[in-house]
């Protein structure tokens, strides 16, 4: 009885806390409780949008790709080789215009936009002539293009006119929209406004449109290379969640917002999952129906756009940094020392490159669900929901972990786990691989228990990056997010190369385009244990990074004690000089 006392008194006590500071934040805060209910729902909206659209995308684990187009697994690798060159000198020119919020001098402006002009005509010549027949037809370098997997040297021509034709499209855009936009809606929402509504049209029209009904493979591959480049043009990443790390300067509030009306968001992506599962067992091909992608998605999707965008204006970004009134322009040699300089920026990195080793591995929870189990419709749903909520208990607790344990502990943790899951994975797939209810069974629960020290990691992750952002503002007065790509330089070319590995390895097992060999359990073992092999050692040697990060909550601390002085010193002299900003916020 007493115990019961006590839990009703912190009921009481909570529910006078929420009815007191609904509209107004408590003392210290900076979220009213009214603003955590709009998180739930612009966050969860946007989240199961985003999950949504992963029924939908250019990449080998896409099961429209999969079935309808079939292209070869080995093409995806290729046509990132092809786009490489291009994405060195596009990201110069990116990286000014996202730091600087878009707002360029004059002639740096009218420079860019002829660039990016050049860079679409370019684009749009490539795709209407074939320019392979300006070289001899029998000279190397026709035939080394012509010998890539599921190409020839026109579809290698026009895919790499159609990375121009991209670059400068979404270059020029990003300069109009920014300077437009952001302004009014802030650093992370304003490409939602933008988007949404082309972002609806392609997903009608990738249903809608034959082009998965081409006989030639090489004209497929560049055909939908160009409706899916089209189609990426317009964003609907999960901006919500990104907001929310940036919707209060109080640390433990952050955390907080992120732990509790986060996590409870992501019940919309379970509604969702289980919307299209349920429709497809009704579906009378099921995945392979041409319907799922003509209704049941776009239908899904556009549902959660609206509801998105609904709610969208009334989560704020609070994180102290320059108004846009107030805006520095970024010179491009100080926001390239400038990200130099950040230790923790440079172990991220580190990590990010040794997780490429994964890179170009197959999609292991589709290839159990689908063809190890064979499942679709409610059963397929209810397993992935089944999975996924294991996550949801530990996530709740978050903040306790965050407190009691420090992020390299957390994440030192999670790799090593991560290691040791895929391993077992592995051992299962290679000793009982032919046996399909014992080695799916021995998948599923290692898959289950992963998924638990899985969520935790995630969050101190997301706060991590915040972090990060942070302390690059405290180095260099700005937080340089797009300048940090200068890692990318050296990194991705590795990546790329590296993402070569895997699928040239499971070409020796005889899987390229036909995925229905996936369905033989001896060759579906040994297709699964060789890239599992290649994450066990990119997530043990994952550890070594995390050992030098000493980014702790005091340090954090005293970060944003000196952000909200230089906000304040800019406010009080902007307000001295007579002009209105911003409070030193955005949005």
């Amino acid at each position: 009885m007493r115990q019961m006392n006590k839990l009703m008194d912190k009921a009481k006590a909570l529910f006078t806390e929420i009815k007191t500071h609904w509209d107004t934040p408590a003392e210290g805060k900076y979220v009213p409780y009214k603003e955590y209910k709009d998180v739930v729902f612009a966050v969860g909206s946007n989240y199961a949008g985003s999950k949504v659209l992963e029924y939908i995308g250019f990449w080998s684990s896409c099961y429209l790709i999969m079935h309808h187009y079939k292209l070869p697994y080995l093409t995806f690798s290729v046509i990132g080789i092809l786009n490489m060159p291009l994405g060195y000198i596009s990201a110069l020119m990116w990286w000014l215009v996202c730091d600087n919020l878009g707002f360029l001098p004059k002639k740096t402006e009218k420079k860019f936009y002829l660039v990016y002009g050049l860079m679409m005509a370019f684009g749009i010549s490539t795709i209407l002539f074939d320019y392979s027949t300006l070289f001899n037809q029998t000279g190397t370098f026709i035939r080394l293009l012509n010998g890539f997997e599921g190409m020839n040297a026109t579809a290698c021509f026009k895919t790499f006119g159609t990375h121009f034709l991209y670059t400068g499209w979404v270059g020029a855009r990003n300069i109009f929209w920014r300077k437009k936009l952001l302004p009014k809606y802030g650093r992370y929402k304003y490409s939602l406004y933008c988007d949404v509504i082309p972002k609806c049209v392609m997903v009608i029209l990738i249903g809608w449109l034959p082009v998965y009904n081409i006989p030639d493979v090489a004209t497929r591959v560049w055909v939908a290379n160009l409706l899916f480049a089209t189609y990426n043009v317009f964003g609907f990443a999960n901006n919500m969640e990104t907001c929310t790390k940036s919707i209060s300067p109080n640390l433990q509030e952050r955390i907080y917002v992120r732990s509790y009306p986060v996590k409870l968001s992501h019940f919309f992506n379970t509604i969702s999952g289980l919307a299209i599962s349920v429709a497809i067992g009704f579906l009378k091909e099921e995945w392979a129906d041409i319907n799922l992608y003509r209704y049941v998605i776009p239908g899904t999707f556009i549902f959660f756009a609206v509801m998105t965008m609904y709610f969208a204006g009334r989560v704020k970004e609070r994180i102290p940094q320059p108004p846009v009134e107030k805006k520095v322009q970024i010179k491009f040699w100080d926001g390239m020392f400038g990200v130099l300089r950040n230790k923790y920026l440079l172990i991220n990195t580190v990590v990010g490159l040794i997780d490429s080793l994964g890179n170009g591995m197959l999609p292991f929870a589709t290839i159990l669900y689908l063809y190890t189990f064979r499942l679709s419709g409610l059963p397929y749903s209810l397993l992935v929901m089944l999975i996924s909520f294991a996550g949801t208990p530990p996530d709740f607790l978050s903040p306790y972990f965050l407190k009691r344990f420090s992020y390299r502990q957390i994440m030192i943790f999670y790799q090593a786990s991560r290691a040791i899951g895929n391993a077992l994975i592995a051992a299962a797939m290679w000793f009982c691989g032919d046996n399909v209810n014992l080695c799916g069974t021995i998948c599923v629960v290692v898959l289950f228990f992963m998924e638990m020290t899985k969520t935790v990691p995630t969050t101190a992750g997301h706060d991590m990056n915040v972090r990060i952002g942070d302390y690059q503002m405290y180095l260099s007065g700005e937080r340089l997010e797009s300048f940090a790509g200068v890692f990318g330089w050296f990194t991705d070319p590795i990546k790329n190369f590296v993402g070569l590995i895997i699928p040239l390895m499971l070409l020796g097992y005889g899987f390229n385009s036909n995925w229905d060999i996936l369905f033989l359990d001896s060759s579906r073992a040994n297709i699964i244990i060789v890239p599992l092999l290649f994450d066990v050692v990119g997530f043990t040697l994952m550890t070594i990074p995390y050992f030098f990060w000493d980014y702790d909550s005091k340090k954090q601390n005293m970060v944003m004690e000196v952000l909200k002085r230089r906000a304040e010193v800019t406010e009080k002299k902007a307000a001295e000089e007579g002009e209105k900003v911003s409070g030193g916020y955005i949005g």
